[in-house]
């Protein structure tokens, strides 16, 4: 008799810890995801973004009464931009929460943290705000990412500059998996036409010394500086070259640096920046998704002004809300997964249509240049 009692516990316990089918299903009425992301620090300004369109999309979606008889809850967690601090959210949402998936975690340093736990975990980790390649390379069954990845960004950026006639590149990195991507994107890119950089200049996450990276850079007269770090360093990196030199070079910053931060801070300061995106600009472009973003950041957002981060947020939302509505009753974590492996051509309003395959977890490829000067705002036409 003990021996029985003994062995139904732990079937029961069994049954909770590794899940079983049901466990990874949502209530009744709630579907469950979840998300962390920086909302406080240096770098606050990248999760409130990207929040704020997700939200938008799901207080509309949840106004109409959700999607298929399900309220859909997005469970949020403040990281700091710290990597720590995004393991142990990660780990809350998973084991305490029990979300159905991760969206929009933000950040290549701390996204990158959590691989491997989601992969053993199975927990689906769909459309971080990361070009990282790790997410990208190789392929991992749970990663589903929609932005492309920043390599893909720097080729399209010096494949333009290099073609406008520059040849003395150098780059300023966040010192951290962040920062590597982009060296190595725009080194890497670089190579095909054999060129490599003047000057390669690393800084620690959230701690620049700013004079001693322009007196670096002065002395080695680039015509193009590469900034991949956070909006307030490159902010005043530039401000500060601009009084300190009477040349100036061409700056480039990749989309992560935010390109909202970045006009609204230097509309007065004389300088060519060019930033890529990984989504059609907001405000120079009008398609049905720009459209319904617009409206309904309008209608349910607190932040009542647009942003690249927003927007991709709003999508990276709309995307996983279509998958879900195709799933009808009782999605799972592994469900998810498979309808995402079997997605083609799928339209989100933007001109580009999204595909996955078991073999390709790349939502979207081509990636927009933008020219910012006195200003001014262009969206610049290219080959990609």
């Amino acid at each position: 008799m003990r021996l029985v009692f003994l062995l139904i516990i732990f079937l029961f316990n069994f049954n909770i810890v590794w899940g079983g089918q049901d466990s990874l299903r949502p209530s009744s009425t709630i579907i469950k995801l979840g998300t962390s992301l920086p909302l406080s620090g240096h770098a606050a300004y990248l999760g409130q973004e990207v929040l704020s369109g997700m939200q938008a999309y799901l207080k509309a979606i949840n106004e109409k009464g959700g999607i298929n008889g399900y309220k859909i809850v997005l469970k949020v967690y403040d990281d700091r931009y710290s990597p720590p601090l995004m393991i142990g959210n990660v780990k809350t949402l998973v084991e305490k929460d029990n979300v159905l998936a991760l969206i929009s975690l933000v950040g290549t340093p701390t996204t990158l943290t959590v691989v491997k736990y989601c992969e053993e975990k199975g927990i689906p980790l769909l459309f971080p705000v990361t070009g990282a390649i790790e997410l990208r390379k190789p392929i991992k069954r749970t990663i589903f990412n929609l932005r492309p990845s920043y390599w893909n960004e720097c080729r399209v950026a010096v494949d333009f500059l290099v073609k406008k006639g520059f040849r003395r590149f150098a780059i300023v990195y966040q010192h951290d998996a962040y920062g590597l991507n982009g060296l190595e994107g725009i080194r890497r890119r670089l190579f095909r036409y054999e060129l490599e950089p003047i000057i390669c200049i690393p800084y620690f996450r959230g701690q620049a010394m700013v004079s001693q990276i322009i007196e670096k850079l002065i002395k080695a007269h680039p015509d193009v500086v590469c900034f991949i770090g956070t909006s307030d360093i490159g902010i005043s990196l530039i401000k500060r070259y601009v009084k300190l030199s009477s040349k100036i070079p061409v700056f480039y910053g990749v989309s992560f640096v935010g390109i909202k931060n970045m006009v609204e801070n230097l509309s007065n300061t004389p300088v060519t920046l060019y930033m890529t995106s990984v989504f059609p600009y907001y405000i120079k472009e009008e398609n049905k998704a720009i459209r319904e973003y617009k409206n309904l950041m309008l209608r349910y957002s607190k932040q009542k002004y647009f942003s690249a981060l927003s927007f991709e947020g709003f999508l990276n939302m709309k995307l996983l809300v279509m998958v879900l509505k195709n799933l009808e009753k009782n999605p799972s974590r592994e469900a998810i997964i498979k309808a995402l492996e079997n997605i083609q051509n799928f339209d989100i309003g933007l001109e580009e249509k999204v595909s996955f395959g078991p073999n390709d977890h790349q939502g979207l490829k081509k990636v927009f240049l933008i020219k910012i000067k006195n200003g001014k705002i262009k969206q610049i036409s290219t080959k990609n």
